[in-house]
């Protein structure tokens, strides 16, 4: 009978994988544990960070099959939530660009999503860069198959030799992309975006990460009402009434499945979270002179502390066992 009060064990406690090959200066960052020099080999645990420099590269092998190179100056996660339904390879990248080489073994049985501080690039099968540049605009490119690029639930399928660009102010249309893409050109002119407009970016991105906590408390608050309503039906079960055992059952799928939606929100925030704390970095640099720097600074300031707050939220709602 207890065992009926468990939404059951986790099918999957985040993405993991292995450095392959590293070039240059590389850091990884395993969960709750300082900065270390990368070296091939390595195995890199659920919630892993990975930092490249001005020179680095490095290669990861996931899990389930898919490779990713990371380019140089780039700054990325593999998701560290638990899913409880569904096994997900999630990748979370504050800013930089990464290749991506999906598995076609991973089929139906699992998603692959790359979580940008604009959209959320899903895919299966198939060969793919994605770029975040310092003011947060992603670009991306599809070698092979088909990427849904979605945002706010609004969503674009990018084909083969396709590309698409999206930022604060929208996602954009489909083109050919053919042509050699110049990420230097593309890299140096949001970055003069941000100097520029540094106060209405970080605006942007802070509302977007407000929206989403107030979805995460919501969540959070039927979750609650939900495990009110479990322990009532078993008392009930527990004094005989059969009719409880079916409804901790189905409380049990509908835990799951607020807490699949749970660690979805917090990857989606995490980018965005990873992406204000760069702001922040840009802002306190004399040399990168972005206008409006103090606002900005002050602001990241603010949101690493909300942030703090958010990750325990998805940690609890994650955490149904």
């Amino acid at each position: 009978m207890a065992a009926l009060l468990f939404a059951g064990p986790s099918m999957a406690d985040g993405t993991g994988g292995r450095l392959v090959e590293v070039n240059g200066k590389v850091w990884i960052q395993p969960p709750k544990a300082d900065k270390t020099i990368a070296r091939a080999g390595i195995t890199l645990a659920p919630g892993t960070k990975i930092v490249t420099g001005p020179d680095g590269k490095a290669e990861i092998s996931l899990e389930d099959g898919s490779i990713i190179v990371v380019q140089q100056n780039s700054s990325m996660v593999l998701s560290g939530i638990k899913r409880q339904k569904k096994k997900k390879t999630s990748i979370l990248i504050f800013f930089g660009r990464i290749w991506n080489k999906v598995s076609r073994t991973v089929g139906g049985r699992a998603g692959y999503e790359v979580n940008t501080p604009i959209v959320v690039c899903g895919v299966r099968g198939t060969e793919f860069e994605t770029a975040v540049a310092d003011d947060g605009s992603v670009r991306v490119r599809v070698d092979e198959g088909t990427v849904s690029v979605s945002e706010d639930g609004k969503d674009k399928t990018v084909a083969q030799n396709q590309e698409i660009d999206a930022d604060t102010d929208g996602v954009g249309k489909i083109r050919s992309a053919r042509e050699k893409a110049d990420w230097e050109k593309w890299r140096n002119e949001k970055r003069e975006r941000l100097k520029a407009n540094g106060r209405s970016i970080m605006d942007d991105v802070k509302s977007r990460i407000m929206v989403r906590k107030e979805k995460l408390e919501s969540l959070r608050a039927r979750q609650k009402d939900i495990e009110k309503k479990r322990r009532l039906a078993l008392k009930r079960a527990q004094e005989g009434d059969q009719d409880a055992i079916k409804e901790i059952r189905r409380y049990n799928q509908e835990l799951a499945e607020i807490a699949d939606e749970i660690a979805d929100l917090g990857d989606a925030a995490g980018c965005q979270f990873g992406l204000v704390d760069h702001f922040g970095n840009l802002a306190t640099d004399p040399r990168f002179q972005m206008i409006d720097g103090k606002y900005v600074e002050a602001e990241a300031a603010s949101m690493r502390r909300i942030k703090a707050m958010f990750d325990h939220m998805v940690e609890e709602g994650t955490d149904i066992s």
